[in-house]
């Protein structure tokens, strides 16, 4: 089992430079509104009757002891990270004394203050004036205040534990629940702090001696007691809800819901801009919609990394089953939303995109990111801006999704639904993501397993549009975008961090989810240990840099410096499916080999491409895609259960 500390140090790398501190207590309770009625508040007590007194002060939730019951949300790498304290809302259900998808808010208790997690600044320091120059008399005084001051984020070991602690704790919060932001209370010692936590990153309270003065902690828990679900974080767009038994099992049946589990109510907004405010009589039209689906398995992922969640709905107005997809984006001046990618994907006539039937940020209802808009606050004493980026929820409604590739039926539709999202119908003038880049000038960013769908027909869907950016946008191209596993080695390179997305990296994207999903699906006479050294190319552990950019991903950079690579000839594979992983794996060794880098660099021009021309368009790697779907014919059109037996059978194997 790998270490405890190793443990700690993946969370917080998880998590990087995302907590912004340390605001004045006074105006961290600003996030929540006032309330009338508190009761007597003593301004002195002890750690002993802590607890106790706490009570008085969340008389609408059940204060609950959860330090020795782990959920299972918040066991990392087989360590527990419970809360110690737990608050639920009074006589709401729960599983188990820790429970993780019902807990309203939570306290992590540490005897010591040794295990704070922060060091706070000097008293009434202003971050945002400028450093005087090196000969001006307040020079002393710089050094002593903002020179001499390390850090917010203390960097002991105790320090560290805590906040791998509150990380584990949120990443589960929000995994399991549906939240737009969420509150928790750090006590070290008789020191406290309180944190409000959204998908941005964190923001922590100046810490006060709550045992000398307890009523800040008093006014925080009193004004957390009496808001509302919204007020406390809860995204109110999602509810609970139950269908007639007339209907209950036939939905179910159809979306895959078991008879037990919780049917949810889902809103999704109409884009306004693109309808009339009323109908033909002048009655007003809605703004949203209505859908009914499953409570969404939980990830056991960064809050950062949790940013979209996708599954299959019913369509409550046209009783049927829809595509429902729900993206926190980045929100800043110059991107386009989804919604708006799709329009236009489908104005411009680009072939095997899903069908866009509505969809729209969710700005109207408060569900933005807030911890970016205390980045440049005087007392903000974290420096790196950049890393805290303002995010909306944005929801659309796709139709005609039924499954993604990780579910492909036969080989012989695993390489149509590839080609499909690729190069679409190779006759026509436009192609998938050809097309896009081509005619539209969109970089798609976000080549995935998940992003590559097949229709009931078994035909493929390029979908998985909320990271495209225009190819002449190169701020935006700076921005690290896309699914770890199938990111290219040259985004994940730590000595290309400035580097701008381009299209080799979307198209060595393509061949990383053909590798995987054919390694991971595909039965094979492979055996267990070479199968297992293929997958963690795309497992491997990265780390996040102090910019928020992922570093990692050696072991692509390695299986494609080489088209003779040995870990990808140990893959039993038939033929057909063998030779079109050779031909795109030696189209990339000339981003990672230095010798062909060299000889490439030092070959006179002639009138041949040269192996980087190759990855500038799209047409080599169409041509080797395209021609290994007819020769596929032969193959028999079984079920991949099947695959196996009938391979070993036809090539020896």
């Amino acid at each position: 089992m790998t270490s405890k500390d190793a443990v700690e140090a993946k969370l917080l790398g998880s998590f990087p430079r995302r907590f912004v501190g340390a605001m004045p207590v006074r105006r961290f309770l600003g996030f929540l509104p006032e309330a009338d009625g508190r009761p007597a508040t003593p301004k002195v007590v002890s750690q002993e009757e802590l607890l106790a007194l706490l009570r008085k002060f969340t008389t609408n939730f059940d204060l609950v002891d959860t330090s020795g019951c782990p959920d299972p949300s918040v066991v990392v790498g087989g360590y527990e990270f419970q809360p110690t304290v737990g608050l639920y809302k009074s006589e709401s259900t729960r599983n188990g004394v820790t429970d993780m998808s019902t807990m309203e808010a939570w306290i992590i208790i540490k005897p010591s203050v040794e295990q704070d997690p922060f060091i706070d600044p000097p008293p009434n320091e202003d971050f945002t004036a400028p450093i005087p120059c090196p000969e001006e008399d307040l020079l002393p005084y710089w050094d002593t205040k903002r020179d001499y001051y390390p850090t917010f984020e203390s960097s002991g070991k105790q320090s560290i534990s805590t906040r791998a602690h509150m990380v584990a704790c949120t990443n589960a919060f929000f995994a399991t629940q549906f939240r737009r932001f969420g509150f928790s209370i750090l006590l070290c010692g008789s020191w406290a702090r309180f944190v409000y936590w959204d998908r941005s990153g964190a923001v922590v309270s100046r810490r006060f001696d709550y045992t000398s003065n307890f009523i800040p902690l008093a006014e925080f828990l009193w004004r957390l007691n009496r808001a509302s679900p919204g007020d406390r974080g809860v995204d109110v767009s999602v509810v609970p809800i139950s269908l007639p038994e007339s209907q209950d099992n036939a939905v179910r049946e159809l979306l895959g819901i078991g008879s037990s589990d919780p049917l949810y109510g889902y809103i999704v907004p109409v884009d306004t801009a693109l309808q009339k405010p009323t109908d033909a009589e002048g009655r007003p039209l809605t703004t949203h919609r209505f859908y009914v689906g499953p409570r969404p398995a939980p990830k056991q992922c960064s809050l950062l990394e949790q940013r979209t969640r996708s599954f299959h709905v019913w369509d409550v107005t046209h009783k049927r089953v829809v595509f429902f997809k729900e993206t926190w984006r980045l929100h800043s001046q110059g991107t386009s939303t989804e919604s708006e990618v799709y329009r236009q994907l489908h104005s411009g006539r680009i072939p095997n995109i899903p069908t866009f039937e509505h969809g729209g940020d969710m700005s109207a209802l408060g569900t933005k990111t807030s911890t970016h808009l205390f980045n440049k606050a005087r007392w903000c004493c974290t420096p790196n801006h950049k890393a805290t980026l303002p995010l909306v929820q944005h929801r659309i409604i796709l139709g005609n999704v039924e499954r993604n590739l990780s579910t492909f039926k036969t080989p012989k539709e695993f390489l149509t639904v590839f080609k499909d999202a690729l190069t679409g119908e190779f006759h026509l003038h436009f192609s998938t993501h050809e097309g896009a880049y081509e005619y539209l000038g969109l970089l798609h960013r976000n080549i995935s397993m998940e992003n590559i769908g097949i229709t009931s027909e078994g035909r493929g869907l390029l979908m998985g549009w909320e990271c495209c950016s225009s190819k002449s946008r190169k701020e935006l191209l700076e921005i690290q975008m896309g699914t770890l596993p199938f990111m290219s080695g040259a985004l994940l390179d730590q000595s290309t961090q400035d580097k701008h997305h381009v299209l080799a990296d979307d198209l060595e994207s393509f061949l990383h989810v053909m590798m995987y999903t054919i390694v991971r699906y595909l039965p094979s006479a492979t055996n267990v240990e070479d199968r297992n050294t293929l997958l963690q190319i795309f497992d491997e552990e990265h780390v996040i840099d102090e910019g928020g950019r992922a570093i990692g991903g050696s072991r692509k950079r390695k299986y494609l410096a080489g088209p003779e690579f040995h870990i990808v000839k140990k893959f039993t594979a038939p033929p057909e499916i063998a030779t079109l992983l050779r031909e795109l794996c030696e189209l990339f060794p000339i981003r990672y080999n230095a010798t062909l880098q060299l000889i490439e660099r030092h070959t006179p021009e002639t009138r041949f491409k040269t192996p980087s021309d190759l990855l500038a368009c799209h047409r080599e790697m169409m041509t080797y895609v395209n021609l290994s779907v007819p020769s596929s014919e032969g193959w028999p059109d079984i079920d991949i259960r099947d695959f196996y037996t009938i391979t070993v059978n036809r090539y020896g194997f």
